[in-house]
C-alpha cells in the first residue's frame, strides 16, 4: 500500500475534515474521526448556528464528481454547543480522549467577523484562545480567515493582508504547536493572502473556496438555497488548483491544505498533483458522513498503488509540469492537435447531415454536400466542428494526440 503519511504534522493521511457542521461539538468531532482522516478541525465556538444542508441536484451527483452546488443554510439550525472558551476547551479535551490516537485534532480560532464586532479586543482574545486550546490538547490551531464574511465587509478601510500577517505572527508567538491559516479566495488576491500568512510564520496555509452565491430556480418561491449563505461547488476545484499552482510557481514552499470541490478521490488526487500536500473535506464530510470519507481515502490509496506512487510527496506537484510548461512544448502540443483536426475528415457513414458542424464553423472550413459534411481548403483545424458533431462523424483521440506530442 502507498504511504499516505504527512510526517511533518503527524498525520496518517493527507485528509483534513474541515471546520463545519461535521465538526461542531464533541459528538460530531468523534464521529468524523471514525473515518480515520489525517486530522479533524473542531469548529470554533461563536461561529454561529450549524445544521442543515442543501445539495443540488443530489448527493449521488456530488459523490460521482458531477456538477453540484452545496449550502449549509437549509434545514434546522442548531445553536452553538459552546458558550465560552472554557466550555469549548473542555469539549476539546473530551474529544481528544474519545478520538483514535492516530487522528490529529486541530482547533479553529475565532471567526473573521470577530474583527467587525465593536468593542471586542479580538487580537488578544484570539491569542488567549490559542494558548487555552494548546493546553486542552489541540495538536494544531487554525486561524479561520476563510468565510464569505470577507466579502460582506465591503467598504471597510483596512489592510486585509497586513491583518493576516500580524494575526499569524501573534498566534505563532502564543503557542508551540503548528499554526494553520485557512484563507479565502473571494474578495481578495489569494496569492497575496498566502504570502502574508507565510511571512507571518504559518506552518501551513489552506486556500479554500467558500463563496457567497445567489443560486435559485426559475420558480423562485420554491427555491431552497438562501442567497449569500456561503456556497461550495464542484466548479471550485479548477479554481483552487490554479491558486495552489500559482503559489508553488511563485516560490511559496509552505505546506498547504487546500480545499474546494473535493467530493471524491479523483478531486483529491488533482489537488495534490497541483501542489497541495493535504486536502480539506467540507461538504462531502458533512453531507455523506464518515463511511464516504473512509472510502475516499481507501480509493486514493488504491489508485496511487496502481500508478506506482509510493508516497504523497511523490504525487505532490506532478501536474505543475503542465501549469508551467515551456512555451515551445505548449505550442508543439497545440499544433499537433490543430493538424489532427485539419486532416481528419467527416465519416460519411456516420454523418446525419444535421449541419451543426457548419453552424459552428467561423472559417468556412466545412460545408454540406448532398446532406453530407465535407471539409474545405479553408479549414484551419480549430476543432469547433468536432465539438459540435452529435453523431461521431467528426471524432479523434485528442488526449492521445496531445500525449504523443508531450512525450516527443
Amino acid at each position: 500500500m502507498a504511504d499516505l503519511r504527512i510526517e511533518k504534522f503527524g498525520m496518517e493521511n493527507p485528509f483534513v475534515i474541515a471546520s463545519s457542521p461535521a465538526t461542531q461539538g464533541v459528538a460530531a468531532v468523534v464521529k468524523s474521526s471514525q473515518a480515520m482522516p489525517g486530522a479533524v478541525v473542531m469548529r470554533n465556538f461563536g461561529h454561529g448556528a450549524g445544521g442543515g444542508s442543501y445539495i443540488y441536484p443530489s448527493l449521488d451527483d456530488m459523490a460521482a464528481g458531477r456538477p453540484v452546488i452545496q449550502s449549509h443554510a437549509e434545514g434546522t439550525q442548531i445553536k452553538d454547543s459552546f458558550d465560552s472558551l472554557e466550555s469549548y476547551c473542555e469539549g476539546l479535551h473530551k474529544a481528544r480522549k474519545k478520538m483514535p490516537d492516530s487522528v490529529r485534532l486541530w482547533a479553529s480560532i475565532g471567526h473573521f467577523l470577530d474583527t467587525e464586532a465593536g468593542g471586542l479586543d479580538w487580537e488578544n482574545e484570539w491569542h488567549r484562545q490559542a494558548q487555552e486550546m494548546e493546553r486542552a490538547g489541540a495538536d494544531a490551531v487554525e486561524l479561520h480567515f476563510n468565510t464569505p464574511g470577507v466579502a460582506v465587509v465591503r467598504n471597510r478601510v483596512y489592510d486585509f493582508y497586513r491583518m493576516i500577517y500580524n494575526t499569524t505572527k501573534n498566534i505563532k508567538s502564543a503557542v508551540k504547536i503548528p499554526v494553520m491559516v485557512k484563507l479565502p479566495v473571494e474578495a481578495c488576491d489569494p496569492l497575496r493572502a498566502m504570502e502574508a500568512a507565510v511571512f507571518g510564520g504559518a506552518d501551513a496555509i489552506g486556500p479554500t473556496a467558500r463563496w457567497r452565491g445567489f443560486a435559485f430556480e426559475l420558480d423562485w418561491e420554491r427555491t431552497l438555497p438562501r442567497p449569500g449563505s456561503g456556497y461550495g461547488t464542484s466548479g471550485a476545484l479548477p479554481v483552487i488548483c490554479f491558486t495552489v499552482a500559482e503559489a508553488r510557481t511563485n516560490g511559496i514552499e509552505t505546506p498547504m491544505y487546500a480545499g474546494g470541490g473535493i467530493y471524491n478521490w479523483e478531486a483529491a488526487a488533482k489537488m495534490i498533483m497541483a501542489g497541495s500536500e493535504m486536502v480539506q473535506l467540507g461538504s462531502i464530510a458533512c453531507c455523506a458522513g464518515p463511511d464516504t470519507v473512509k472510502g475516499l481515502i481507501r480509493e486514493l490509496n488504491a489508485w496511487m498503488d496502481r500508478k506506482g506512487y509510493r508516497t504523497v510527496s511523490e504525487l505532490k506537484g506532478t501536474a505543475l509540469a503542465l501549469f508551467s510548461m515551456p512555451e515551445e512544448k505548449s505550442v508543439k502540443r497545440t499544433k499537433a492537435l490543430g493538424r489532427a483536426y485539419m486532416l481528419e475528415t467527416p465519416d460519411p457513414e456516420k454523418c446525419t447531415g444535421c449541419g451543426r458542424c457548419v453552424e459552428a464553423c467561423w472559417y468556412e472550413g466545412i460545408e454540406l454536400k448532398e446532406h453530407i459534411a465535407v471539409k474545405t481548403k479553408k479549414c484551419i483545424g480549430c476543432g469547433y466542428c468536432f465539438n459540435a458533431c452529435p453523431s461521431g462523424a467528426l471524432a479523434l483521440d485528442a488526449e492521445q494526440i496531445i500525449g504523443n506530442a508531450t512525450e516527443k
